[in-house]
């Protein structure tokens, strides 16, 4: 079904009168004079109602006899209403060229002269200013917490907030004191320039009050962690993850999904270009309790991915997740444990 046809659909049934001669026609074929006297219309009328049904797809016709008979399209019918909004999307290399001069756009009013003067309310753009962060780490490499500052602070002062905010929205990963990024932007997104000057020292005055400050308010207000998956309604298969933030990750992961664009399984991308970002959904498996102290909250966020892993067993065929990534990680977990 192409966009020409999908809107003729909805167009047709737009109608009261045409509603009410489909579903009775979903039950059995019918004339023009019976399908008049079942719904008190003139037969002129409802033969102006079945010729825009019948350019639609939605009923056709043939002749018995002396009379023309019409009956429903039952293909047509079985076609799901996703289905039928989705078809032929905005030409891909469009959209692609209206999300990067968005993206610049963004850049332009929260850059200045490479350095973030304050970081968006508004959260999808967050998180086009935070991926020029994210960029900034080579996948795979491992950064501690002095190379993330490097990293970080010859754009942006507070470099404390970015660098949470990165691990919150699921762009870059920690466990401990290391931190790294799984892997690479599939995507040229634009860059903001480089800084030419050296890297500003952070001020110690009143900047660690209020980075206290900002530590303080994050424990006080600290978002659910947990378990997600993101489903292909189109063939089943799923990815699971896990996420310290998962309000944060949901609006992040849903982004993606909406801007064509996923950075975390080549699979799921493969299938995204296949089926379009309608067919997948966003859903909570399990909460950690609150409870658990923040020493030990990495941890056993790790314990609770792994245990759903092994329950769920989203490789393969049936899902998204990596099962040699899997596999690494519970030897991990093993040789941690003793």
């Amino acid at each position: 079904m192409n966009t020409d046809q999908s809107l003729a659909v909805m167009k047709a049934l737009a109608d009261r009168s045409r509603l009410a001669i489909v579903n009775s026609l979903l039950n059995r074929s019918q004339y023009v004079e019976e399908i008049a006297q079942r719904h008190e219309l003139a037969p002129s009328t409802v033969s102006f109602h079945l010729r825009k049904l019948e350019k639609a797809g939605l009923v056709s016709s043939h002749k018995e006899q002396y009379y023309v008979v019409f009956k429903a399209n039952d293909e047509i019918f079985d076609t799901t209403l996703r289905e039928i909004v989705s078809a032929h999307p905005l030409a891909q290399d469009i959209q692609v060229g209206r999300m990067e001069g968005y993206r610049r756009k963004v850049l332009e009013s929260f850059f200045r002269h490479g350095r973030l003067e304050k970081l968006p309310a508004q959260h999808k753009k967050r998180l086009i200013v935070l991926e020029q962060f994210a960029r900034r780490f080579e996948p795979g490499r491992r950064y501690d917490e002095g190379e993330v500052t490097e990293l970080i602070a010859p754009f942006h002062d507070d470099y404390c907030t970015i660098r949470r905010l990165l691990v919150d929205e699921g762009m870059i990963r920690r466990e401990g004191s290391s931190y790294w990024r799984e892997g690479p932007f599939e995507d040229a997104a634009v860059m903001v320039p480089l800084p030419t000057r050296e890297p500003a020292k952070t001020k110690q005055t009143g900047k660690s009050t209020d980075r206290s400050e900002i530590k303080r308010l994050y424990k006080q207000n600290r978002p659910d962690a947990g378990i997600y998956q993101i489903r292909n309604l189109a063939n089943g298969r799923f990815y699971v993850g896990s996420t310290p933030n998962l309000e944060g990750t949901r609006n992040s992961r849903m982004f993606q999904l909406r801007m064509g664009k996923v950075v975390f399984s080549r699979e799921l991308q493969e299938d995204l270009d296949q089926f379009g970002s309608g067919n997948f959904e966003f859903s909570i498996l399990d909460v950690l309790e609150k409870t658990e102290r923040h020493g030990s909250s990495e941890r056993a966020l790790e314990e609770l991915h792994l245990r759903w892993l092994e329950k769920l067993q989203p490789f393969g065929d049936r899902g998204y997740n990596s099962i040699k990534a899997y596999q690494r990680d519970r030897d991990r977990m093993q040789s941690r444990n003793g």
